[in-house]
């Protein structure tokens, strides 16, 4: 079967696999170390894009790769100490962070901290960081249908989601996988999620539904299904290392924060 890549490579060389992205709660960086990711070799052309020497973040620190950005070598690895931060909203009005870092060959440097993209995140938080208890519960989207009285709790967007329904006395709690392919097939079931403690849930009768509409990573393949209290207690105890729709496979891009938040809706 054909491994499908789910995101583009920039997202992928600076993908975080939780306990090391602190969203809006920049004070759990406190007192933590903050080492510089690693790029994949085809784009350490470009650099690192949020460095600067100032606080006015209008010039980039040791500027400039083939854009201008920070050059590479010269960030990539180091380990900086978070010395303050300060929030702030950029010219969009997009609320922000500048943080004021340090390290013995760089000195000072600030870095311009969007909470809203793990993704983008630049550093590997050396230790992980201790999320109080239910930090991720917060994120949980609650609703309620007027008309039925069902409550909703949904975890996220992202490529695997949890949602819980809850009317009256009863309760089910279902999950949704999406992945990109490169073919278009039609008619096709079946969904696998391999786990980190060599466990496997399969499901072979949960209908694959395809997007007809090619975009430019492929073809949207998703399922959706209600999940076992087997499935559940497997899920909250052991991350997702992979998942399979019928021949097309993914990865999850924080298997850490998928546990927490189905831990958080099983409380519901």
């Amino acid at each position: 079967m054909k491994k499908l890549i789910l995101f583009s490579l920039i997202v992928l060389s600076n993908l975080t696999y939780g306990q090391n992205f602190p969203g809006t709660s920049v004070d759990l960086l406190v007192g933590k170390e903050l080492k510089v990711i690693e790029k994949d070799v085809v784009l350490q052309k470009f650099g690192f894009s949020d460095f600067y020497t100032n606080d006015s973040l209008n010039t980039h620190y040791d500027c400039c790769e083939t854009v201008a950005n920070s050059k590479y070598k010269t960030l990539a690895g180091k380990v900086f100490k978070l010395i303050s931060f300060e929030p702030y909203a950029d010219a969009a009005g997009t609320e922000k962070f500048k943080l004021k870092i340090e390290n013995s060959e760089t000195g000072v440097v600030f870095y311009n901290y969007d909470p809203r993209f793990e993704h983008l995140f630049a550093f590997e938080v050396v230790g992980g960081i201790e999320y109080p208890e239910e930090y991720f519960c917060k994120n949980i989207v609650e609703s309620r249908d007027k008309f039925s009285g069902e409550f909703s709790y949904s975890s996220p967007f992202s490529s695997i989601e949890f949602n819980k329904l809850i009317k009256g006395n009863t309760a089910r709690t279902q999950m949704s996988l999406r992945v990109f392919g490169d073919r278009l097939v039609l008619n096709t079931k079946g969904i696998t999620i391999l786990l980190e403690n060599g466990f496997r849930i399969e499901k072979p009768d949960v209908k694959i539904i395809v997007s007809a509409i090619k975009s430019t990573s492929g073809y949207t393949y998703s399922a959706f299904f209600d999940l076992t209290e087997n499935d559940i207690k497997l899920l909250s105890a052991n991350m997702i290392t992979d998942y399979r729709l019928f021949m097309f496979d993914g990865q999850p891009a924080s298997a850490k924060v998928l546990m927490e938040y189905l831990k958080c809706l099983s409380n519901k």
